[in-house]
């Protein structure tokens, strides 16, 4: 299991702006389900049911004070209303790596403390409205020159497709069994989750001729059953093995900060594909032409592999993050 530490922690964006510098002490960021206490009188126990809200958290503590245009007073010290787009990075600035991205984070409280024998620090509280997001860094925090394009064989920036299959926060289902049928038929011990057309990657399955190994399209029989297009009639059942996903049906929000840009414009787009072959634009955000920020959903499927695409136009340099979260 992968530990992180503070220094992990090396981008927290706000509009745009990458705080992360301003920042020294803590910085809590996550969910809560809320709750209605349900039990009546006469009894000696607490109840509590869910009633179907979630509740964002985001709080910065111990922040240096900083009055740069693009530093923390500066971005944050307005409470009067402002709603913010805000990405954090936990586990490092690495493309694959998990983010979490606030839809609306409202600067809800903003101090700034001094002490005799210590620096002058701020401390900033958000109350968050709307969905709180987690995902996948699909273009780290970094500045191009030129357009890019991070899938296999792209031009301008390393290959660094994400691919879906190996997500660690992936759930891994098993498989008891596959049949002898012209569409072998897969049982799992567990409800699948599928939905008919989704593609998956099967693997670990012995004895099965031919094999049901690899990227697979799913037709849906029951909960636990379903069938994959591999004919085993003439061959042999498989027993054991395990899948994950790699595509998604339920869409999901992408996230774009632009924290520098010198340039004359700049398209940018998530791209996806089920080979990291043949890709097709996934979310086309709005031309950028300065510094910015934007939060954009998609629906239906998701594709196994993500790609960032840029295309600049005029000389000079940009800076951007992105990532993905999948419903």
């Amino acid at each position: 299991m992968a530990k992180y530490a503070g220094k992990d922690f090396s981008v927290f964006l706000v509009d745009g702006y990458n705080l992360i510098a301003s920042l020294s002490e803590s910085a809590s960021m996550g969910k809560e389900s809320i709750t209605q206490q349900t039990n009546p009188f006469g009894v000696g126990s607490e109840g509590h049911s869910p009633i179907g809200l979630i509740k964002g958290m985001l709080a910065v503590g111990g922040g240096f004070f900083d009055a740069a245009t693009d530093a923390l007073h500066n971005i944050v010290a307005d409470v009067t209303g402002f709603t913010r787009i805000v990405s954090a990075a936990m586990e490092g600035n690495t493309i694959g790596k998990h983010f979490m991205g606030f839809e609306g984070a409202i600067d809800s409280k903003y101090e700034v403390t001094d002490k005799r024998d210590g620096l002058t620090m701020a401390n900033v509280s958000y109350l968050v409205s709307g969905d709180v997001n987690e995902g996948i860094i699909v273009q780290d925090l970094a500045a191009f020159t030129a357009s890019w394009d991070t899938k296999t064989g792209g031009a301008g920036a390393t290959d660094a497709p994400v691919d879906y299959s190996v997500d660690p926060g992936q759930r891994v289902i098993p498989i008891t069994s596959n049949s002898m049928a012209a569409a072998s038929v897969v049982t799992c011990p567990i409800a699948h989750g599928l939905t008919t057309g989704q593609i998956i990657l099967i693997s670990g399955v012995i004895t099965s001729s031919p094999t049901i190994n690899g990227q697979r399209t799913v037709t849906v029989l029951s909960s636990t059953t379903f069938s994959v297009p591999v004919d085993t009639s003439l061959g042999a059942a498989g027993t054991g093995g395990t899948f994950v996903l790699c595509s998604t049906v339920a869409g999901g929000v992408g996230y774009l900060h632009c924290t520098a840009f010198a340039i004359t414009n700049l398209v940018y787009k998530i791209m996806h594909s089920p080979d990291d072959i043949t890709y097709a634009a996934l979310i086309t955000f709005t031309t950028l032409t300065a510094i910015g920020k934007e939060r954009k959903t998609v629906s239906g499927t998701i594709d196994r592999y993500l790609s960032s695409q840029g295309t600049n136009t005029g000389a000079g340099s940009v800076t951007v993050f992105s990532g993905l979260c999948r419903n």
